[in-house]
């Protein structure tokens, strides 16, 4: 995002901590300005406690000692999350001198996301988070579910939809070692590809469990499941276990995280991209397989899937199980020819990053103009 918007003529950067999950990020050096993957990014060191309630808090007193110094620089802030100690108390110093700033909720006022940890973010929102909400310029939502799904919080605060983009590399040509695999070719298995973090959220143990099903029911068709992705430990164990008690561990492949042009290729030579997550307010790596031009097949609660049922760029099933295992058992057959355009097409219309850093540079300027009219 900022890299688009800086090539739309914003001048954007990033501030951010050094979190990077369980741990910290070595890559990313703190406390001064450097170009990072191209963009201007100052990070500073999360506090790293053994508690991990307060570790995920992500607490920085730095980075909040930086932002009160240097707040006045900026006509605008772009938040990104809530129930965290940077954009917690970004929000707060920028109501309070007066700077207005857009928040993007990334999801977080859904009701999935609101029964996680339920009763902090029930305190948070009474002590800090809905003042917090209510005095944005604006609200940013990625899709209108997400949008939606708010709404019981009774929020007046204005709001905008608008999606995240991707900047996919171009499709290779047909015929290459890395153009689109397509199911039968050359006596290769289907490839359903699952890529995202190993979380609960994603409900991959639905998949093992409808992937079992399949076996049972299309003993003779020929399938991989591609597991690309990382997360805690104890939880990847526990996954791998279930193929195993399953019976399709031999189908597995557990590629880890996967990043850069590896990450498009896994893309690209995938039949089919699954995510059966209970709540995705957008769906970046989904957003990312169509512009890979490979078709998605999507829980109900992701987000994007009306976009990609309308657009007839991939299946959607609910995530249970059996219904799961009906719909890659339709998938197993192959993915028609104009269903890969359909992808391709929708991502290049919908999900380019020029056109959405354009309409995003024209939405920050209304709302500097509007505070300066206040």
């Amino acid at each position: 995002m900022v890299r688009a918007l800086r090539q739309e003529g914003v001048d954007a950067s990033l501030l951010t901590t050094n979190d990077d999950g369980e741990g910290t990020n070595p890559e990313l050096p703190t406390g001064h300005w450097q170009q990072w993957q191209d963009i201007p990014v100052l990070a500073f060191p999360r506090w790293s406690p053994a508690q991990r309630s307060l570790r995920e808090f992500a607490i920085s007193p730095a980075l909040n000692l930086w932002l009160q110094r240097h707040r006045h620089d900026y006509d605008l802030l772009h938040i990104h999350a809530l129930f965290s100690y940077p954009s917690t108390t970004a929000m707060v110093q920028a109501r309070r001198a007066g700077i207005p700033y857009l928040l993007r909720t990334i999801g977080q006022l859904s009701p999935w996301s609101l029964s996680q940890s339920a009763g902090r973010k029930r305190l948070m929102l009474r002590l800090i988070e809905r003042r917090n909400l209510q005095a944005a310029a604006a609200l940013h939502f990625t899709t209108d579910a997400e949008r939606d799904e708010s709404a019981p919080l009774g929020l007046t605060t204005p709001s905008l939809v608008l999606p995240l983009g991707v900047s996919a590399p171009e499709p290779p040509e047909a015929g290459t070692a890395d153009g689109p695999a397509f199911p039968g070719s050359a006596g290769e298995p289907v490839r359903f590809l699952f890529l995202s973090r190993l979380h609960p959220k994603k409900q991959l143990e639905h998949l093992i469990d409808a992937c079992a099903l399949l076996q049972h029911q299309h003993p003779a068709k020929d399938w991989v499941l591609q597991i690309a992705g990382d997360g805690e430990a104890s939880y990847r164990t526990s996954l791998q276990q279930r193929c195993q008690r399953q019976g399709i561990d031999h189908r597995c492949q557990w590629l880890g995280f996967v990043s850069g042009e590896a990450k498009w290729s896994l893309l690209r030579k995938a039949d089919w991209f699954v995510l059966p997550s209970a709540a995705e307010n957008f769906g970046i790596a989904a957003v990312e397989a169509l512009a890979a031009a490979t078709p998605v097949i999507l829980s109900p609660q992701v987000a994007i899937s009306s976009a990609v049922r309308t657009a007839g760029a991939g299946l959607l099933s609910d995530s249970a199980p059996q219904s799961l295992a009906t719909t890659l058992g339709v998938a197993v057959q192959g993915a028609p020819l104009a269903m890969r355009l359909a992808a391709r097409e929708l991502a290049t219309a919908t999900y380019s990053w020029p056109a959405i850093a354009q309409q995003l540079h024209n939405h920050y300027i209304e709302l500097i103009e509007h505070k300066l009219q206040r």
